[in-house]
C-alpha cells in the first residue's frame, strides 16, 4: 500500500490557524498516520456559540470525511454525524439554545475512510449520515466511551484504540490507491485518460473505484486536490497573483483560476485569506459568491 500518501498531501480548512477552547486538532497515532488527518474538536466542555452572537463559520471542501461525535454535558445526551466528502462550501452556526457542549471528531483522509467500512460510497458526496450507516456499531461501541473521557487527549487515544482494531486492508485496491498517489503527485494537473493509460485501466473501472471508495468522480476529485493545493500556497504565503498561480495549477486563466475558487471556497482568494485568520462571517451569507 502507498501509505506515503499523507506525506504529499496534508489538507487544511478555511480557518486552519485556528486553535482554541472550540476548535483543537491533534494527529493520530504513526500507525493511523496515513489514514487519519486528525482527531479534532473542542478542547474542554464550551459554551456553544448560538445564533445571537452573530458568527458563522464556513466549511470548505478538504477532500476529507468526519465523524462527528456531540456531547451534551447538561443533558449527557450523545449525537453522532457522518459528513462524507464535500464539493462546495457551506455555513455552519451554533445551536439556537446555548448549552454546555463539547465535540471529538475523526477526519479521514478521502482514499482511507473506506478501509474502516464495507459500506461503498457511491452517492453519499455532499451528505451527512448517521455514524451507523456506515460505520456500524460506531455509536455504541466507542460514542459513549468518548463521553466518559475528561480530556481531549484520552478522547483520541480510546477513539485510535478503536479505530486500529476496525481497520481492515480487505477494501484496499491497488489501482485505487495508484491514482490517488498520481493525483496527488502531479498537484491535480493529471487528467483522467494520463491516469487510466498509467495503470492500464478502463475508464469504466476507475470511475467505479472512486465512486464506491471515495464517493466522487475521479475528475472530481482531481478538481478538488487542485482547490485544495491552491488554497494551501495561498494561506501559507498571504498573498495571491492570479497570474502566477493560474500558470502553476494549470488553469486556463485568471478567470478560470478565480471562478474556481469562488465555486469551492464561497468567496475571493483576499477575503478567504483575511477570514482564514478572523475565522468568522458576520452576516449569513458567504460573501462575493
Amino acid at each position: 500500500m502507498k501509505k506515503d500518501l499523507y506525506r504529499l498531501y496534508f489538507p487544511i480548512t478555511a480557518t486552519p490557524f485556528e486553535r482554541s477552547a472550540y476548535y483543537a486538532e491533534l494527529l493520530p497515532c504513526e500507525a493511523l498516520r496515513p489514514y487519519i488527518r486528525c482527531f479534532w474538536g473542542t478542547s474542554a466542555r464550551v459554551l456553544s456559540r448560538g445564533h445571537s452572537d452573530g458568527n458563522h463559520g464556513v466549511v470548505i471542501p478538504d477532500t476529507c470525511m468526519d465523524i462527528i461525535f456531540d456531547f451534551d454535558c447538561q443533558s449527557g445526551r450523545v449525537s453522532g454525524s457522518f459528513c462524507a466528502i464535500n464539493e462546495n462550501s457551506y455555513m455552519t452556526c451554533g445551536k439556537n439554545e446555548p448549552s454546555y457542549r463539547s465535540t471529538f471528531a475523526i477526519r479521514f483522509y478521502a482514499w482511507s475512510a473506506a478501509l474502516f467500512t464495507d459500506v461503498d460510497f457511491t452517492g453519499s458526496k455532499n451528505k451527512a449520515f448517521e455514524p451507523d450507516l456506515f460505520f456500524g456499531g460506531i455509536m455504541g461501541d466507542l460514542a459513549a466511551r468518548l463521553f466518559e473521557k475528561d480530556s481531549f487527549e484520552k478522547r483520541a487515544e480510546a477513539a485510535e484504540a478503536y479505530l486500529l482494531k476496525r481497520l481492515s486492508l480487505k477494501r484496499f485496491d491497488d489501482n485505487l490507491m495508484n491514482s490517488v498517489h498520481d493525483i496527488l503527485y502531479s498537484k491535480g494537473r493529471i487528467t483522467v485518460g494520463e491516469i487510466c493509460s498509467k495503470n492500464v485501466l478502463s475508464e469504466r473501472r476507475l470511475e467505479r473505484l472512486f465512486s464506491g471508495n471515495i464517493g466522487v468522480s475521479p475528475k472530481t476529485f482531481i478538481t478538488l486536490v487542485r482547490y485544495q493545493l491552491l488554497w494551501q500556497e495561498i494561506c501559507s504565503t498571504g498573498r495571491f497573483n492570479a497570474l502566477d498561480l493560474a500558470y502553476k495549477y494549470g488553469y486556463f486563466d485568471q478567470s478560470h483560476l478565480l471562478n474556481d475558487f469562488k465555486k469551492h471556497h464561497g468567496m475571493t482568494p483576499t477575503r478567504a485569506i483575511k477570514f482564514s485568520r478572523d475565522g468568522f462571517l458576520q452576516d449569513r451569507s458567504l460573501p462575493n459568491r
